[in-house]
């Protein structure tokens, strides 16, 4: 039963390449009780079962007050889902209606002449032929001046943006692979969330006072559903979680995306010879790399899935990762194919919680999808990829690379 190197943060095995080992596991179990942390968990693996965890809200909760309160909380970055991810019932569709009156279509094109500027900055700087790092050097900094610009914040906090990000990033579902929290994560984890917080009510409450146009604080400040308006702590909540979502996993998905025109030459040549195909070669880079490995759940009741009993109020981690590599969905599914049809992955989860940022992080992708694939002759990985420490995510923290223009 299981395998000795499933731990998403121990091992290192795992964290360089979790995918050999999610297979094993899917195929050969499909759902795996997992006890090596300070919560039990069990793992869904299986397309079907993810599915059915994700569109069974009467059965899996997303409510994170299950989980506990205390260190444990804490440690489970309890400070950021006080808004529609954590939400169920009435709550979430509240949440979630306003987050969709403020995430209108309208809302999101209105930042593609920015985001076109910000790309082809990053490129002109990416092809004058020195070596780069990848990360930091070119997707954050296409992703951070996005966010930035999209919650109105000044560029110059970029810095410090990142260095929060990463923090939570490392911290992220330690409760399920250590056997004992490490006081000073718990305490790092801690002091970023207040410095978080007191940074963003900072902001907001210069916002309440002068509203701005065309910002995300501003609009969730003063957007009003059925005579409703969001508190401070779900605006502050709602924002934070957009800062790390809209950040470290985009920065993850343009990084990830040049990783596999490496990867997968030929295919690479294919879609320089026609760019059109760039939209459904970044759906396929979302399908074979998102960003976000694992999302979890809360069991409301004893549910079986795949043979295995998971007992009510048992934490679920559903692999997203694991899901949108299953043979019996996708064929070849460990290939990057962009002209790959009827591509139903679930990098963005499924169901009434699925990604609010989607439209705006494929955005992002695209355009600087299209921008590499039109500028570049080659890209080239001049070192190996730095593995981040924690397996949750598809990142590495850093990629020497080298972009050859055409």
């Amino acid at each position: 039963m299981g395998h000795p190197d499933f731990n998403a943060m121990t091992s290192a095995v795992f964290r360089a390449d979790p995918y050999p080992i999610l297979a094993e596991l899917r195929e050969s179990e499909g759902v795996v009780p997992l006890n090596p942390g300070v919560m039990p968990s069990w793992h869904v693996l299986r397309y079907a079962d993810v599915q059915k965890v994700l569109l069974s809200p009467e059965l899996f909760s997303s409510n994170r007050a299950l989980q506990g309160e205390g260190e444990l909380a804490e440690a489970n970055l309890s400070f950021l889902f006080n808004n529609m991810i954590s939400a169920t019932g009435d709550k979430h569709r509240r949440l979630r209606m306003i987050g969709n009156r403020v995430f209108m279509p309208k809302f999101i094109e209105s930042f593609r002449p920015a985001l076109a500027q910000v790309v082809a900055a990053q490129m002109a700087r990416a092809l004058q032929g020195h070596e780069f790092d990848l990360v930091e050097e070119f997707s954050a900094q296409i992703t951070v001046a996005m966010i930035t610009r999209v919650l109105g914040l000044p560029l110059a906090d970029m810095p410090q943006i990142r260095r929060w990000t990463a923090v939570l990033g490392d911290n992220s579902g330690a409760s399920t692979w250590l056997a004992a929290l490490d006081p000073e994560m718990v305490e790092r984890g801690r002091l970023t969330g207040l410095e978080m917080t007191a940074y963003f009510r900072e902001y907001l409450r210069e916002r309440q006072a002068n509203p701005r146009e065309g910002d995300l604080i501003s609009a969730f400040a003063s957007v009003e559903v059925e005579g409703e308006r969001l508190s401070e702590s779900e605006v502050l909540s709602m924002v934070m979680l957009l800062l790390l979502a809209g950040n470290e996993t985009t920065t993850n998905l343009i990084t990830n995306f040049v990783r596999l025109l490496d990867a997968f030459p030929e295919q690479a040549a294919r879609l320089r010879a026609d760019p059109e195909l760039t939209n459904p070669a970044v759906e396929e880079t979302i399908r074979l790399r998102n960003s976000i490995r694992n999302i979890d759940r809360f069991a409301l009741e004893d549910v079986e899935l795949s043979g295995v009993t998971i007992p009510k109020g048992g934490l679920v981690v559903v692999w997203l990762s694991a899901a949108n590599r299953d043979p019996s969905v996708f064929e070849a599914p460990d290939a990057f194919r962009p002209d790959r049809t009827a591509n139903r992955h679930l990098g963005f989860g499924l169901g009434m919680h699925m990604c609010l940022g989607a439209a705006l992080a494929r955005m992002e992708v695209q355009l600087a999808a299209r921008a590499i694939l039109e500028q570049t002759a080659l890209v080239e990985l001049t070192a190996p990829p730095v593995v981040a420490q924690n397996a949750n995510f598809d990142n590495i923290t850093r990629q020497m690379a080298r972009f050859h223009p055409r």
